[in-house]
C-alpha cells in the first residue's frame, strides 16, 4: 500500500517555459511537454521526468496546479508517459480521478465559494485600480477565479505587496506568475484539496513543492515542503528554505530528494 505522496505545483516548479529557460542556464537535456496551436510552450528536464516516474512507482504523485483542467491536459507527459491517478487543477477547485472530476469535492468547493465575493464583483473592483490600464487581456478560469495578462513593460511596476493586502481584505489571494496576475478566492487553495486526498488515500506523509504565493499553504502544511530558489513565495516568507539551484535544475534537485526519501522508506527493515 502506498502511504506517501508527492504533491507538486507544475509551472515554474516542475515545468518551464522558454522565458524561464532563457533566464536560468540549464546544462542538462529536456523535452518539450506542451504545445498549443503548433507553438511550443513548456519543457521538463529528462532528469525530472525520470525521478517522477520513480516517485510514481514508490508512492502517489499528485500534480497540483492553478491551470484549468483543459490547460493541464495539454501537458503531454501526464497524458502519454506518466498518468497520475489523481491530479488537482484550478488551484484546488477540481480533483481529477482518472481524468474525471470528483463530484463530492465539487460539492464542497461550491459551498465554500458561496461565502466569497464573486468573480464578477472582483472584476468590477479591479477595474477601479490603477493597474487596470496595464492589462493586456483578462481571463476567467472555469468561473472559479480570474487572471490578468499584463503588458510586459509594466511588469516591474506592479505593486504586488499592496495588491496582496488589497486582495486579503476582500477574501482573495493575489499572485504574479510570469506575465499573469492571479486573483483567486481564499477558499480555493491547493492544500485543502491535497488534505482531502490525504484523508481519502490514508496517507501518512506528504511531500509538497511550489514556487508562488498560491503554493504557500501546500509548502507549509506538507510534512516536508520544497521551494525553488527563484520562487515568488520567498519574497514574502523568508522563513522558507529554498533549493540550492534555480530554474529547471531546482526541479531536478527537488524530485531527486523526494525519490531518495521514498526509496529509503521503501527499504525492508532488517531483523
Amino acid at each position: 500500500m502506498k502511504t506517501s505522496a508527492f504533491a507538486s505545483d507544475l509551472d515554474r516548479t516542475l515545468i518551464y517555459s522558454h522565458r524561464v529557460l532563457d533566464q536560468y542556464d540549464y546544462a542538462g537535456d529536456y523535452d518539450l511537454v506542451e504545445v498549443l496551436d503548433e507553438r511550443p510552450l513548456s519543457y521538463m528536464s529528462i532528469e525530472t521526468k525520470t525521478s517522477l516516474q520513480a516517485i510514481h512507482q514508490l508512492g502517489w504523485f499528485i500534480p497540483v496546479t492553478t491551470r484549468t483542467t483543459a490547460q493541464y491536459e495539454r501537458i503531454t507527459f501526464f497524458q502519454q508517459e506518466l498518468e497520475p491517478e489523481f491530479a488537482i487543477t484550478t488551484n484546488g477547485g477540481c480533483i481529477l480521478h482518472h481524468g474525471k472530476p470528483l463530484e463530492d469535492w465539487q460539492v464542497i468547493v461550491d459551498k465554500r465559494l458561496k461565502a466569497c465575493m464573486s468573480v464578477r464583483e472582483m472584476l468590477r473592483a479591479i477595474s477601479d485600480l490603477p493597474i487596470a490600464a496595464w492589462v493586456k487581456r483578462t481571463r476567467t478560469a472555469e468561473g472559479r477565479f480570474l487572471y490578468l495578462i499584463m503588458k510586459d513593460e509594466y511588469l516591474s511596476h506592479i505593486p504586488l505587496a499592496e495588491l496582496k493586502l488589497w486582495g486579503e481584505e476582500r477574501g482573495w489571494q493575489v499572485s504574479l506568475q510570469g506575465r499573469k496576475l492571479y486573483f483567486i478566492p481564499q477558499p480555493l487553495n491547493k492544500w485543502d484539496a491535497v488534505a482531502f486526498l490525504k484523508e481519502r488515500l490514508e496517507l501518512e506523509y506528504v511531500y509538497g513543492a511550489g514556487d508562488s504565493l498560491l503554493d504557500a499553504g501546500l509548502i507549509h502544511e506538507a510534512d516536508m515542503g520544497f521551494v525553488p530558489r527563484h520562487g515568488e513565495v520567498l519574497d514574502f516568507d523568508p522563513s522558507l528554505e529554498p533549493t540550492a539551484a534555480y530554474g529547471m535544475a531546482a526541479a531536478d534537485e527537488i524530485t531527486a530528494c523526494v525519490k531518495k526519501q521514498l526509496t529509503i522508506t521503501k527499504k525492508p527493515s532488517i531483523r
